[in-house]
């Protein structure tokens, strides 16, 4: 049973959509995609305003459970809508002032049941926003991390605490209006009515109590509906998920809005006066700090690593070094080069500084225009660090124009740069309420094939229905950027307690059929032709003339090619395109062999059973280290071998809390000389 302490309260039919093979193949794609800078993942984007507010209803535990169900099925970049409510000096997500309570019976406000819903958390009130009693296992996030409190959580705002809790047993809800509220819009700012600029500062009303919902016009809204609140349940995903095995890198877009005034709810929002705009220990930074402050990567911390690289990125194994031409380095100073567009890797970002999340400016409304948005500066990284693709075309489902693959390509371009690259979904796109988890949606897969992260900015059933009541819509929405493994794959290794066996132990990449470019598993001992990538050019892929097995793929490649497994989605289209050319060379020759439909590529399981490394000869990452002591087990996992830190004083992750959440699922656990390690079930 859940801890009903904690916000991340997810519904065991979103946890179960990550079970094996699917925790299995996403943590493989996670893992062969370490080494690439972070903003040449293709990972979707959702908007929070469409999967969980699209019937104007913002209620706690609504939001709550919805929030979790996304983050439970995988999705982790979202679109947030904050809304600035000045009367109570409070960043909200309710897109209207909260009123007083001496108002609650007023003509333009009124109060309705609050929903039973099946889990809510008590709040604790603290000085830097909503937090959790957490009783998973903690650890340290960073090694230079201060002893003392986290940044920024004194000069956090009073107003973002909570001191009421949400009734988990109340009367039952009465209809909410089926109305949307203002839509998300990450690529740029979009005009909106003419303000209005109040000519006054409203004193700040009593707050009224959590379990009252205001029904503000559109919108049913309780107070305690801040961003405050998102950002504890976030940290709960933090710490729920502060495992190797689980851990991955999330983001948050920031839209900034002014509430509307609660006695015109529906009408466009007032221009808050200078005296009423956020200020020091009220800035949308703040509240960041006040729950997430050691998670957060920071624009300050990526200008000292840009600049210093051999003490940041280069300062690592040589395992763990960035793939290369991924971005510029200039080393007119041999000893101290520098990059002015790079961006980290996860495994030096998540897996060595133990950051994990990153938080974007999005869109400002013309009211908040004279929010001073350079005083979040140390936290927050501004707009322009997205690129928002605007020329994409969708027809059936197929990426008309606008992919960014060129297979003539085979480095970077203008027109081949997917840094930070979005598109958005077609409003079109509907699932089913109980959808085929194993069928993609092809607006999805294609879009990540074509090196565009997918932003979701509708809900995504017919009904507006929340992923609080259905996760499984989102779940087919986060399933389908699956680029590596066909559906169904990896399939259990044929003798699965046996280090060193063959069967079931290597991955291949199909090059026709019905997954063409999708992976699928191998015996590590069958000839096949060979994967190979030039190391400077990320999109040079070739296949080897000859053939080979896995322990002799390495000699196929000739140089300055090697033996290799793709990264990013991109990658993968250029080794298929790369297999369709070899295919059609050799044809006329018959120097390709008969029947053969698949490519080896370098990865594999051969020394622990579904736990894939990319090189001869690797240790599962995810091995406990010999010596058995609980205190000092600490694993940190790259594609390759992997520097283990064992030093007590430094211990993150540790696999003692690797009992979370599994008894639920039903995982199985693989011992490894004596100690129980949460490595890929099988």
């Amino acid at each position: 049973m859940a801890d009903s302490s904690l916000l991340y309260v997810p519904d065991s039919s979103a946890e179960d959509t990550l079970v094996q093979p699917w925790d299995e193949a996403f943590r493989t794609q996670r893992d062969v995609g370490l080494l690439v800078p972070i903003n040449f993942h293709t990972v979707p984007l959702i908007s929070l305003r469409a999967a969980c507010f699209s019937t104007g209803f913002y209620e706690d535990t609504s939001f709550q459970k919805c929030f979790s169900n996304l983050l439970a099925v995988g999705l982790r970049r979202f679109v947030v809508d904050t809304y600035w409510d000045a009367s109570r000096g409070e960043w909200s997500l309710c897109p209207a002032e909260i009123p007083p309570a001496s108002a609650a019976g007023s003509s333009s406000s009124s109060t309705v049941p609050v929903p039973t819903f099946a889990a809510s958390s008590t709040l604790g009130s603290t000085s830097a926003g909503v937090t959790a009693t957490i009783t998973a296992v903690e650890f340290r996030r960073r090694q230079d991390a201060s002893s003392g409190s986290s940044s920024g959580s004194s000069s956090a705002p009073s107003s973002a605490s909570i001191s009421s809790s949400i009734g988990s047993s109340v009367s039952s809800f009465a209809s909410a209006s089926a109305s949307s509220s203002p839509s998300s819009n990450v690529g740029s700012s979009t005009s909106s009515s003419a303000a209005a600029t109040s000519s006054t500062p409203a004193a700040a009303p009593t707050q009224a109590p959590g379990e009252i919902i205001f029904q503000l016009g559109s919108y049913n809204c309780t107070s305690t509906m801040t961003f405050g609140y998102l950002t504890g349940i976030f940290n709960d995903f933090l710490a729920a998920t502060s495992t190797t095995t689980d851990a991955s890198f999330t983001y948050l877009l920031l839209n900034i809005h002014a509430a509307a005034s609660w006695e015109h709810p529906d009408e466009p929002a007032q221009q808050p006066s200078d005296t009423q705009l956020p200020g020091a220990g009220h800035l949308i930074s703040d509240v960041m700090k006040g729950n997430l402050s050691e998670e957060m990567y920071r624009p300050p911390k990526l200008a000292s690593d840009r600049a210093h690289l051999n003490r940041s990125w280069n300062d690592v194994g040589d395992n763990n070094k960035p793939l290369e031409g991924y971005y510029t380095v200039d080393a007119s100073h041999p000893n101290d080069p520098f990059t002015t567009d790079g961006w980290p890797t996860e495994a030096y970002v998540q897996f060595q500084q133990f950051f994990r999340l990153l938080a974007i400016f999005g869109t400002i409304d013309p009211q908040m225009a004279a929010y001073n948005t350079t005083l979040d500066a140390d936290t927050i990284f501004p707009a322009s660090t997205l690129s928002f693709q605007h020329n994409v075309l969708l027809a059936s489902g197929n990426v008309s124009s606008g992919c960014l693959f060129d297979g003539s390509q085979t480095s970077l371009t203008p027109e081949t740069n997917s840094s930070f690259a979005l598109a958005t979904v077609p409003s079109s796109l509907s699932v089913p309420p109980n959808p085929d988890l194993t069928t993609q949606l092809p607006e999805i897969a294609n879009l990540t094939a074509c090196g565009l992260s997918p932003f979701l900015n509708h809900s995504l059933t017919s009904d507006n229905a929340t992923a609080a009541t259905h996760p499984l819509p989102y779940a087919a929405f986060a399933h389908s950027y699956m680029w590596s493994w066909a559906p169904g794959e990896p399939l259990n290794a044929t003798d699965p307690d046996s280090s060193g066996a063959t069967g079931n132990r290597c991955a291949a990449a199909y090059t026709s059929g019905a997954y063409p470019g999708r992976w699928h598993v191998v015996d590590c001992r069958a000839p096949l032709k060979v994967a190979c990538q030039d190391p400077a050019s990320p999109y040079a892929w070739s296949v080897s003339d000859t053939t080979a097995s896995y322990d002799g793929a390495g000699a196929a490649c000739p140089g300055p090619a090697t033996f290799s497994v793709p990264h990013t989605p991109l990658e993968n289209a250029h080794l298929l395109s790369a297999a369709h050319s070899a295919a059609a060379t050799a044809a006329s020759s018959s120097s390709w062999p008969g029947g053969a439909d698949s490519v080896l590529l370098n990865l594999n399981s051969m020394d622990v059973a579904d736990c894939w490394v990319a090189t001869s000869n690797g240790t599962c990452p995810y091995r406990a280290p010999s010596d058995t002591d609980e205190t000092r087990i600490v694993v940190v996992p790259t594609v390759a071998a992997v520097i283990i830190f064992v030093c007590a004083a430094l211990t993150f992750f540790v696999k003692c809390a690797s009992n979370r959440r599994e008894g639920r699922r039903g995982r199985r656990r693989r011992t490894v000389g004596g100690w129980e390690y949460e490595g890929v079930p099988s």
